[in-house]
């Protein structure tokens, strides 16, 4: 029989839990009383009453501004795998907060979730109302800077800033906009060698990487990326439809079907990011059936929100809805222009880069996907002096996302 009474040592610990309870319900009855005593106070002073929290001096009002954006800060740092956020003294001598994130990360995907609250913040206020934070004319926005460093700001004033170690070349180039006539290289199905990869960074313009995750030299791959500044996003494996005959095509592993529960599509994901934390977003390999479903576009695009991810659609079937979805949940993406090398012959990837860089010029943006093939590699080697690339920037894939972003949170 078990005895149901209690030793001196139990009631004195239940003495102590109980006078715990009292202090923290006392605490939280005091902060409700003092907030709504200021609401209060505030609703008092009629329609100007935001003003009060100006009249109590610039820098008041500065401070809360910051503790807004650092909110939004931190829960972007939450999607970013491997993420370390800190707080330094400011080097300068303006008096701007300043954070410090480090880490196997890619800081393009900070920024991009922040934006995406930044954007969800402007849409929230009232055109013609006041709020203790803003004004009806003031706009909170992130503003890349040419050190590389990612600035806060409320109408050109800035509220934090911060930094990111290491990426500061690359980082800085977002600075500065698009030209009226931009190409993006994207070449799949890397990770499997490492001498393809070398060779590609050699080249005198940036091409970028789209890498197996589970690849043999994915993470090696990544690592070569990450040293020369060059982009990467996850290649990943989608459900193909059937080909003639009822043959299944294989994807290969960790393939996403449009039968999968959202835990599943999230494992499958956590574990490609997890191999390729410094990918900037993704692809799909094969995929034209997944493309192509509504439902499953959904699933995996509203499983992406908030974690600063773009997100490329290959168009590997012409009915593609994954870059539609994505946007449709407020993410950046967009769709394939041009495949390099449909026909493996030199003389028809030249040709095909040739025609990249007149939808570029027509469009003024325009996106290109090879594969590591050996006629590949050497089409981009000799296509520099060829003539169809005149008057056309071939870019990083970060600064097409980045244009992306900010075209998509002005309009």
């Amino acid at each position: 029989m078990l005895d149901m009474g209690s030793s001196p040592g139990t009631r004195r610990t239940a003495g102590r839990r109980a006078t715990a309870w009292r202090l923290l319900l006392f605490g939280v009855f005091w902060f409700g009383l003092s907030l709504g005593i200021g609401l209060w106070s505030l609703g008092q002073e009629g329609p100007g009453a935001p003003r009060l929290l100006r009249e109590q001096g610039g820098l008041h009002l500065q401070a809360l501004r910051h503790r807004a954006f650092l909110a939004v800060l931190e829960r972007a740092a939450e999607g970013v795998p491997h993420a370390r956020l800190y707080e330094v003294p400011p080097p300068g001598g303006d008096g701007v907060p300043e954070y410090v994130m480090e880490g196997a990360n890619a800081p393009l995907r900070l920024a991009l979730g922040m934006q995406e609250r930044v954007a969800l913040w402007r849409r929230s206020l009232h055109p013609k109302a006041e709020s203790p934070l803003l004004q009806p004319d003031e706009e909170p926005k992130l503003v890349w800077r040419d050190d590389g460093s990612l600035e806060a700001r409320v109408n050109e004033q800035p509220v934090l800033r911060i930094r990111f170690p290491g990426h500061e070349t690359q980082l800085g180039a977002l600075a500065r906009p698009l030209g009226p006539a931009s190409l993006v290289i994207v070449i799949d199905d890397m990770g499997q060698r490492l001498d393809t990869a070398e060779e590609l960074s050699a080249l005198p313009f940036p091409v970028n990487f789209a890498v197996w995750p589970h690849a043999r030299r994915a993470e090696d791959v990544a690592r070569l990326a990450r040293e020369r500044g060059i982009d990467i996003i996850a290649h990943l494996p989608m459900q193909p439809l059937r080909r003639e005959r009822g043959k299944q095509p294989d994807a290969g592993p960790h393939t996403l079907t449009d039968d999968m529960s959202a835990g599943e599509m999230r494992a499958v994901l956590d574990a490609a990011f997890t191999r390729l934390p410094t990918a900037i977003g993704f692809n799909n390999h094969m995929g034209s059936r997944f493309t192509g479903s509504r439902n499953g576009c959904r699933l995996l695009c509203s499983l992406l929100r908030g974690q600063g991810l773009f997100v490329l659609d290959s168009m590997t079937q012409n009915h593609s809805v994954l870059c539609k979805e994505a946007l449709q949940q407020g993410l950046v993406g967009a769709e394939r222009s041009v495949f390099l090398d449909n026909d493996r012959k030199v003389p028809s990837i030249l040709a095909a880069l040739d025609l990249a860089a007149a939808k570029a010029q027509r469009q003024g943006v325009a996106i290109a996907i090879g594969h590591p093939y050996p006629e590949t590699v050497k089409a981009l080697r000799q296509w520099p002096v060829a003539a169809g690339r005149e008057g056309v920037a071939v870019v990083s894939l970060r600064r097409l996302v980045w244009h992306l972003a900010v075209e998509r949170d002005g309009r």
